[in-house]
């Protein structure tokens, strides 16, 4: 699955930034797509001329020679006026929408994914996963079940619903 069609598909602007970062990780965000990802994507613009054509042409052609095809990337990066933190929130919300499209139906599993999902994110402070407090055995027991699942789940989807829409609003 191509991870910038999802990104497309969630509304959001697919920006050279977006694409350098997906590439190759920044922060809390992992490498997420290939080159061939890159490749396909940009391909599947060409059916339109546009201000971007000849970067994307520049770009394909280099698809066979990864340093080279970096060394554009970084360069139509660094021209690219997007904001780097709105980047970074259009592959937490893609990468969390991903996850909870997939997650494990077990409460213990699909609690264990979403907590290790916002532990790799770095737990922000607007995270809305609830974690439990682990010097209760009792809450940690509480903690694991389907009712507790149920919750976490639907506060993350809410969340990311939220959190769509006010990258669209920024995004402009």
């Amino acid at each position: 699955m191509n991870k910038l069609y999802v990104l497309k598909n969630m509304g959001f602007k697919i920006s050279w930034k977006l694409i350098n970062i997906g590439l190759l990780g920044d922060g809390e965000i992992p490498p997420s797509i290939t080159h061939s990802d890159v490749v396909e994507y940009l391909d599947s613009l060409l059916t339109d001329i546009n201000e971007q054509t000849d970067d994307i042409i520049t770009l394909i052609c280099e698809k066979d020679n990864s340093m080279k095809f970096d060394s554009v990337l970084k360069r139509l990066t660094y021209e690219d006026d997007a904001d780097i933190a709105i980047q970074k929130r259009k592959w937490r919300a893609c990468l969390l929408k991903i996850l909870i499209d997939n997650i494990n139906k077990d409460c213990l599993q699909g609690l264990l994914e979403l907590m290790e999902f916002w532990i790799s994110m770095g737990k922000p402070n607007d995270c809305p996963q609830v974690f439990p407090v682990s010097e209760y055995k009792e809450s940690v027991q509480e903690y694991f079940t389907q009712a507790s699942y149920e919750f976490n789940v639907n506060k993350n989807r809410e969340w990311l619903n939220e959190e769509i829409l006010s990258i669209v609003k920024l995004d402009v």
